[in-house]
């Protein structure tokens, strides 16, 4: 295929362009043929709207801004018609605007997950393909639950975040840090230590977490902000999202309830610290894990508080494990709400192991009933097994009544096959995943649905049986394949056994050794751990790796809790690194 392609000087979009063209046909660029016209107008509408005009051998792609073009160059190559040599654009609709204006990925760069352990050239692709389905913010963290204070491997975690930024910057997004206001290091002192803020441990307590209502407490959590905010000068943070839970919280009679009380004492002087270096940061509540598995009025001091001393806050970010929390939903909204769906963890452990983890169902119910209070949302994910939730949750940002079915569409049609056909087989294997997914979850602990399984083995089979030879390899296409086909092997390896020699159904999750003698299980596992670009094994990344070669048992997957801890110690101990 030619094509001619007019940059009107912006060459980093010209460069994106051609390379993501390049990737998929064949392509020569030069006079003749397709001709492709880059361009901004400001007048256009909106920050970072776009729009797509033309037909035949003509197109211009306009962006109302630098995002706006890239976004827009994003939505000409999702929605064209592809073949293995050339492709058809097709034109919008007028302009398109994005309906909610916060449009971040959190990367959370901790365990040896893709984004910790991904090379540079594979993080900045990546940002590149999160920026072209319509992201506009990637927010990381610094993995203080594995360093010391005065940890060599600091300056390590930090580059490594900056890997992510770099690329991010270079295209124009926007870049922040989620902070766990009260987590030390892991060497903090013992008698800094905050108590478990819920008996049951429901909210989480991994880390070092650190009372905030003892004065030393307090000075030690200035160093360790100061720190790490203090390392991204060059980068500019533009977004600070202070975090209550899992790591975090403090259960004692000064700092409880937490999200209403010291949580919100010590956003307030994660504010003043990182106002000293970034004095135009937005700065942004998160109220996860806020007020289960009771009502203890973490909620309702917040709110009450936003119309006071914090006043300052520029967003709440609202979610929850399961299902969406009422409060915002049934009062006043008094500052912007962002979601933080959870994409990677639900119901599955290893998290990733058996490849891509797709929930679409689940995720429209949950984006119905809180949809007509975002602005937005930052979806939470330790890999690129979800990447099909991301677009999904990327498509609802844009247009909050869009369905799944509708944004997936799209996914498959750049992703795997331009045939619908192949669209409508797709979404039903993803339907069908997601039915055992969630039958066998950790949550349910339901019997699988075999006709389900096989349903999904089939129609995986026949999808691979008509895919080109490129899109047939391409990793999105696999981690959906391998899913389908290890799925169907686990639950029949199960309802194989004796009935009297089945571990809990709950175990499914785990892989519970079923597939440790399946040569070809094996064989996909090692393709997975390929695209994950980790070691195997290593003892820090066992949440999104697969089952394989029986070295990781179920055991070793669990991570110990701080109460588990304090029983065997005698005293609240530190969670360590696990290699």
């Amino acid at each position: 295929m030619k094509l001619s392609v007019q940059n009107n000087g912006f060459l980093k979009h010209d460069e994106l362009f051609r390379t993501t063209v390049s990737d998929r046909i064949d392509v020569e660029f030069a006079d003749g043929g397709m001709r492709v016209t880059l361009q901004i107008d400001g007048s256009l509408g909106e920050k970072e709207s776009f729009s797509i005009v033309g037909a035949g051998q003509n197109w211009t792609v306009t962006g109302s801004d630098e995002l706006g073009l890239y976004f827009g160059i994003g939505k000409f190559l999702h929605t064209a018609t592809w073949s293995e040599v050339d492709f058809a654009p097709k034109a919008t609709d007028g302009v398109v605007s994005p309906e909610c204006h916060f449009r971040a990925m959190y990367f959370a760069t901790h365990f040896y997950n893709f984004y910790h352990a991904g090379t540079a050239e594979a993080l900045k692709q990546y940002v590149d393909d999160m920026l072209l389905w319509g992201y506009n913010t990637v927010l990381c963290i610094i993995p203080v639950i594995t360093l010391n204070g005065d940890d060599p491997n600091f300056p390590v975690e930090v580059e490594r975040v900056k890997k992510i930024f770099k690329a991010a910057k270079e295209r124009g997004m926007r870049i922040g840090m989620l902070i766990c206001v009260n987590q030390g290091f892991m060497d903090a002192p013992d008698h800094l230590i905050s108590e478990l803020p819920d008996d049951l441990t429901y909210r989480g307590d991994y880390g070092r977490n650190i009372c905030i209502s003892k004065p030393d407490g307090l000075a030690y959590m200035r160093r360790v902000w100061q720190k790490m905010l203090g390392a991204f000068r060059e980068e500019g943070l533009e977004y600070i999202v202070a975090w209550p839970y899992d790591e975090g919280g403090c259960g004692c009679k000064d700092c409880r309830p937490w999200g209403a009380r010291g949580f919100l004492n010590a956003s307030i002087e994660l504010r003043g610290e990182a106002l000293k270096l970034y004095p135009d940061a937005k700065f942004i509540i998160s109220t996860w894990a806020f007020d289960v598995p009771d009502d203890e009025g973490e909620f309702d001091g917040l709110y009450k508080r936003l119309k006071g001393d914090m006043s300052w806050a520029d967003a709440l970010m609202v979610d929850a494990h399961r299902e969406y929390p009422r409060y915002p939903l049934e009062h006043e909204k008094i500052k912007p709400i962002v979601n933080f769906p959870e994409i990677s963890m639900w119901g599955l452990k290893p998290w990733g192991g058996y490849g891509a983890n797709p929930l679409p169902e689940r995720f429209q119910r949950i984006w119905n009933d809180s949809k007509a209070i975002l602005d937005g949302g930052l979806p939470y994910s330790e890999g690129i097994y979800e990447d099909i939730s991301k677009i999904q949750f990327s498509g609802y940002y844009w247009e909050k009544d869009r369905s799944w079915t509708d944004i997936l569409t799209e996914y498959v049609n750049y992703e795997y096959s331009s045939d619908p056909a192949v669209a409508e087989d797709a979404l039903e294997l993803m339907r069908l995943i997601e039915i055992n997914h969630a039958k066998c979850s950790i949550q349910n602990k339901l019997q699988p649905d075999m006709d389900a399984a096989e349903k999904a083995k089939d129609l995986a089979e026949k999808i691979n049986a008509s895919l080109s030879d490129k899109r047939k390899h391409a990793w999105r296409w696999r981690i959906l394949y391998i899913r389908a086909i290890v799925d169907y092997k686990r639950y029949r390896a199960y309802l194989d056994l004796p009935e009297a020699e089945r571990p809990p159904i709950s175990d499914i999750a785990y892989g519970a050794d079923l597939l440790l003698h399946d040569s070809e299980a094996q064989e996909y596992f090692r393709e997975l751990i390929g695209y994950y670009h980790c070691v195997p094994f290593n003892g820090k990344n066992v949440w999104t790796l697969p089952p394989f070669g029986g070295s990781i048992s179920r055991d070793k997957i669990k991570v110990p809790d701080r109460r588990d801890q304090a029983k065997k110690s005698g005293k609240n101990a530190v969670l360590g690194n696990e290699g």
